[in-house]
């Protein structure tokens, strides 16, 4: 298996060369992140949870249940478009192992914050509230679609984040979400993929130039501990 080096696209985290990449690579996710913790403080030049959610349970309450497919909806597309032969920045098989190991972050993160902030959700259903889970995977998923499709063409991108940032806002509308766990959950799902962008070659070039390319690695995740499983063809 050959990693497929073209040049990468305007939001993917590199090691190379200039640290401005990364820079402004973490700036949108690092502004969601910070804009979600501030939104949970009562400041007066700031929209507060409590405000922002008497004006969309006056104006836009639904109980639609479509925020739980279209979470996975940009990055199915990605997929998708790889296994119809549409070149993407990587193989189909690398594009494959990238979304499992952003997604793996992505889990991990999410769950390790809702755990530890213990935040009530605003329907009082339980204490998982911050950051979104549905948000989270939703921008990660978009971001994935970002990185393999969108130097191709910037609608890809467009349509990815428009699907999670619907997803955000169906979130908030169904009164499961604060918005500012919407907002963190945004800046978290981007970051993830990112990161996975970042991890993977290497990961998979320690790897492979011991084992060549009959070997792989395949992140994992289960009850709160990241791992990862060699995999070897004989």
């Amino acid at each position: 298996m050959a990693l497929h080096r073209p040049a990468p696209a305007p939001l993917a985290l590199t090691n190379r060369g200039s640290r401005r990449p990364a820079a402004r690579a973490l700036l949108v996710p690092t502004l969601l992140l910070g804009a979600g913790i501030l939104t949970t403080k009562k400041l007066d030049w700031v929209e507060t949870d409590e405000a922002a959610r008497e004006e969309i349970r006056e104006h836009l309450a639904t109980t639609t249940s479509l925020d739980n497919q279209l979470r996975y909806l940009p990055g199915v597309t990605a997929l998708g478009l790889g296994l119809a032969g549409v070149e993407g920045r990587h193989s189909r098989v690398d594009q494959v192992l990238l979304a499992a190991l952003a997604f793996t972050l992505n889990d991990a993160v999410t769950t390790q914050l809702k755990d530890r902030t213990h935040v009530k959700r605003p329907d009082g259903s339980n204490f998982h509230s911050f950051p979104s889970s549905h948000t989270s995977v939703a921008f990660a998923s978009a971001t994935f679609l970002h990185q393999e499709y969108g130097a191709r063409s910037v609608w890809y991108s467009v349509g990815g984040y428009s699907v999670a940032a619907l997803t955000g806002a169906l979130r908030l509308a169904k009164d499961n979400h604060w918005l500012s766990d919407v907002l963190a959950g945004a800046g978290v799902g981007i970051l993830s993929t990112q990161a996975a962008y970042w991890l993977y070659p290497q990961l998979q070039q320690p790897v492979q130039k011991i084992l060549g390319n009959r070997a792989m690695v395949l992140p994992t995740y289960r009850a709160g501990a990241v791992g990862a499983v060699l995999v070897v063809a004989l």
